[in-house]
């Protein structure tokens, strides 16, 4: 046919094309080429949208575009849609027909049930060769995307990484294939050997693919949380609710191996995806999915009585499955990632995930899903002896206390940076550049408790875990004795400890917004297109900066005073909080300065609006330091004052929260200076 429209399937490349992806369209089609070259200087300069909504519409009906290209031309055109409307997503304007039009007609004749950007037009079919005499299997480090949109490393890694196991797990299709034959036989042995061939391929993917997304800086394949989930995540998620699009669910491979290891539950949000994924498989893909999963292989191995073949089946099980498989490594890569990108302020996934938390418990229940039986985990040992051999053991010195407030005060930036998990507390200062999951998703949590999410990525039950903490260990996380009460009794709690529960949550959730601020901010100094530098001042970047402020104004400026001083007012026992009035819009004005500055394409308008916006930041960061710092302060004057009165806890509130209301009026008064004409 001179095509792989009906879905790239072969022994030799499995479910990759066996040859490279067309890189340009026929001439009449230029236009299209054009654009896609041009995407990472279009979007560092905010020009996309504009070049689309004057882009001349072409056909894409079969006299004008052959088969063979619909491909090559579902790649770009559904990557410029999706980027027309993630470029600058404060804009809502509909689609330009100049590319939507097309774009249905393509996904039509692709045989397609809606428009949708797939897994094959983002990874499968986006990639071409640095070295045309390149083997297989295709690695990150000798291609690179046909069609970026930023091009940063970012994007390359993360998109090539999953080429590369995709390519890695070509010989698991013909292994499924030689299962089909050994079952039509009924031979277990043959069956045995198959599915062990398969293991390994899938512990080579494990070892030597799934790294390449890497979140430690200075890494070879280093891909910055932050980066990544402002420019390189937010591309692909589906352009109408509920819609499908190429998350990593779709890959085939996953399905492949479902239907090998005998899943037949989908009941989780992640299972029903992927059966909603796989009805809009291109058709050899579906139909050989299909013809796998009809084998039953689960079932026949559990009749043969072969023990090597029952092994060979739960040893695959393992190494895809397991919690230190495939899928349970891939599960602790993600969390890390999105536990990030939720933090500043991406709001869903491909998926359609609204949470961090939410993702992470669905992954793990899809993976649950999957028949598997885990090896016992042994008892961790003991930490490993720093004394000299026959020398007698020191009296262990009782842990130091550490309590609330104290943690509180080694947030971000500390001279010691601090965290708790358990009731232990670390000192993680030294650690964070050697995390294996990089600084990011632990830095959401410094000065605060995480044990939430220590537990949820089962590292609580990990004992190389364990032992690694002990070395970091400071103290141990205590309220003083007048602060405690029955959990089971909540009537019996004292106005002091309610009190001090409350301001201790606010505290808590303020610290890990300053967290995130300042993890959000770092964009300002990335790379994030290939046509600029780190640090470069372009309108791409620059609009990522000030929506970090919009959103802090928006949230956490807005909870301060509304839900925040609501509950503390509450607990002071005083007058209702005074009223505050609303900033002015500071965003909506450095929106307008920006778009001028990138109309008239001059540095110097630029740098103005840069100015003006690292002095809204500073103000931002003043207001949240000013807030944090009383309500931290004041958990210190209730740990240390047992005996404090109704009357004298009262006073001690009053006084803090009259603190947090002057910061109120210095920001909006700070924002108003800055912006006079807004007044």
């Amino acid at each position: 046919m001179g095509h792989e429209n009906l879905g790239p399937l072969s022994g030799a490349a499995g479910f990759t094309p066996a040859t490279p992806p067309l890189e340009e369209l026929p001439p009449s089609h230029a236009v299209w080429d054009e654009l896609a070259r041009e995407l990472p200087e279009l979007y560092t300069g905010l020009g996309l949208r504009e070049r689309l909504e004057t882009t001349p519409r072409l056909s894409a009906e079969p006299d004008a575009l052959p088969d063979r290209h619909l491909q090559r031309a579902a790649t770009v055109l559904g990557i410029l849609v999706h980027a027309y409307h993630r470029v600058e997503p404060r804009h809502g304007t509909p689609t330009p027909d100049s590319v939507l039009v097309p774009w249905q007609r393509i996904c039509e004749r692709l045989g397609r049930k809606s428009s949708f950007l797939s897994y094959l037009d983002l990874i499968v079919c986006n990639w071409r060769l640095l070295h045309p005499d390149s083997p297989r299997p295709l690695l990150v480090e000798e291609t690179r995307l046909l069609v970026p949109t930023v091009g940063t490393d970012e994007e390359q890694f993360f998109y090539l990484t999953q080429l590369e196991m995709l390519s890695r797990g070509a010989p698991l299709v013909s292994a499924a294939a030689h299962a089909g034959e050994a079952v039509a036989r009924g031979d277990a042995e043959a069956l045995a050997g198959e599915l062990a061939l398969m293991a390994d391929c899938v512990a080579a993917i494990t070892r030597k693919g799934l790294p390449k997304i890497e979140p430690r800086t200075g890494k070879r394949f280093h891909v910055d949380p932050v980066v990544w989930a402002k420019t390189v995540a937010p591309l692909a998620v589906p352009l109408v609710e509920h819609g499908i699009g190429p998350s990593g669910t779709a890959s085939p491979m996953f399905h492949l191996l479902d239907s090998v290891i005998g899943r037949t539950r989908y009941r989780s949000f992640i299972g029903d995806e992927a059966q909603r994924l796989r009805d809009n498989y291109p058709r050899f893909w579906r139909e050989f999915i299909q013809s796998v999963a009809g084998l039953d292989i689960a079932s026949f191995a559990g009749a043969a009585g072969h023990p090597p073949l029952a092994e060979a089946l739960a040893d695959l099980r393992r190494v895809y499955a397991g919690g230190n498989g495939l899928l349970g490594r891939h599960r602790l890569k993600v969390s890390g990632y999105l536990n990030t990108s939720y933090r500043v302020g991406r709001d869903v996934t491909i998926s359609g995930f609204p949470a961090a938390a939410r993702v992470g418990e669905e992954l793990a229940a899809s993976r649950a899903e999957r028949p598997v039986e885990e090896p016992a985990a042994a008892p961790p040992g003991p930490a490993p002896s720093r004394r000299a051999p026959g020398a007698p053991a020191a009296p262990a010195a009782p842990p130091r206390t550490v309590t609330p407030s104290e943690l509180l005060r080694h947030p971000q930036g500390a001279e010691r940076e601090w965290l708790s998990a358990d009731d232990a507390v670390y000192d993680v200062t030294d650690f964070l550049r050697r995390h294996p999951g990089g600084r990011a998703p632990v830095a959401s949590y410094l000065g605060t408790d995480a044990g939430w999410i220590f537990r949820h990525l089962g590292h609580d039950k990990d004992p190389t875990v364990r032992v690694a903490l002990r070395t970091l260990r400071v103290g141990r996380l205590r309220r003083p004795a007048h602060l405690l009460s029955d959990p089971g009794s909540p009537e019996l709690r004292t106005p002091l400890i309610t009190a001090y529960n409350t301001w201790l949550t606010w505290a808590v959730e303020l610290t890990q917004r300053a967290n995130a601020l300042t993890t959000d901010l770092s964009i300002r100094d990335s790379r994030t297109t290939m046509t600029s530098k780190a640090g470069d001042l372009t309108p791409y970047t620059l609009q990522f900066a000030i929506e970090a402020h919009e959103r802090f104004q928006a949230r956490t400026y807005a909870d301060v005073l509304g839900p925040c001083l609501t509950e503390l007012h509450g607990t002071a026992l005083g007058p209702d909080p005074e009223p505050h009035d609303a900033p002015v819009a500071s965003a909506a004005h450095l929106y307008r300065a920006l778009e001028h500055a990138r109309v008239q394409t001059r540095p110097s308008h630029l740098a103005e609006v840069e100015t003006l916006r690292q002095a809204v930041v500073a103000v931002d960061r003043r207001f949240l330091d000013t807030v944090r710092t009383t309500l931290v302060d004041a958990l210190q004057a209730l740990e240390s004052r047992p005996a404090l009165t109704p009357p004298g806890l009262s006073a001690l509130l009053l006084t803090h929260l009259s603190t947090v209301h002057r910061a109120a009026r210095s920001y909006r008064s700070a924002l108003a200076g800055l912006f006079p004409q807004q007044r």
